[in-house]
């Protein structure tokens, strides 16, 4: 399993983006965001436990009130009527996340490809895997733009909204705008890390893990064998596919 980082979401119009091109092998790598300074709060103040703070939306009710905002015409009925009741009710059902993602492979079926494949994490996050193309389609730009295009219409329709809320109620409560604070949030709380596990340690631990060059898995803070440890940063903006 090999994993690649995705850019942190601190926009309303970049909410769709969090799961979506990593979807087909064409798409390019993410770059990891680079360290910052002193974080603060989201009242000003110096954070004490070393998280900026800094959040998506005062609560799951006002940050699903702002993907709906945002949506330029792009989502289903479907997926508009989910996030029209996580407005109100502040939570996305197992069942309405579930059927989101039956939805969007449907639509890639549509499309004329095979299903996508779908990979499970221990707090019930999708990703969808990887397509995998012959050497022909590879080679042939136009088929990989249309492909990319296709797939990336399937997302933003039926998951993208749903999947950010719900990815953030099960990994990060807090809301944080960072997907590096919403993980080390997660790992913290889940006993996964020490407490003392820090932004900083998480952001060298995923660059000794881009940069490893003996093809063995590097000493970090990190128990990659452990589900839990993946899943809370795979509900935090990492994307893990199969080779």
């Amino acid at each position: 399993m090999r994993s690649s980082k995705q850019n942190p979401i601190n926009s309303r119009n970049s909410n769709r983006s969090l799961t979506r091109r990593a979807t087909v092998m064409v798409c390019a790598a993410m770059l990891s965001v680079g360290l910052c300074g002193c974080t603060t709060s989201s009242d000003g103040t110096d954070s004490d436990d070393g998280l900026g703070g800094a959040k998506l939306a005062s609560s799951l009710q006002a940050y699903a009130t702002q993907l709906l905002e945002a949506d330029n015409g792009s989502m289903d009925t479907e997926q508009r009527d989910i996030l029209q009741r996580v407005a109100e009710t502040g939570e996305v059902s197992v069942s309405d996340y579930e059927a989101a993602w039956q939805r969007y492979q449907t639509c890639v079926v549509d499309k004329g490809y095979n299903r996508p494949q779908l990979l499970t994490y221990s707090n019930g996050i999708h990703q969808a895997n990887s397509e995998t193309m012959t050497a022909e389609q590879a080679a042939d730009l136009t088929y990989a733009e249309k492909m990319a295009k296709d797939y990336d219409a399937c997302m933003i329709a039926h998951v993208d909204g749903i999947n950010a809320l719900y990815m953030a109620q099960v990994a990060n409560p807090n809301l944080y705008a960072n997907h590096d604070e919403g993980a080390v949030d997660c790992l913290r709380r889940g006993g996964l890390v020490p407490k003392s596990y820090t932004l900083e340690d998480y952001r060298e631990d995923q660059d000794k893990m881009a940069h490893k060059s003996d093809g063995k898995d590097p000493e970090t803070g990190l128990d990659m064998d452990n589900p839990d440890v993946l899943a809370c940063m795979a509900a935090n903006g990492y994307m893990f596919t199969h080779p």
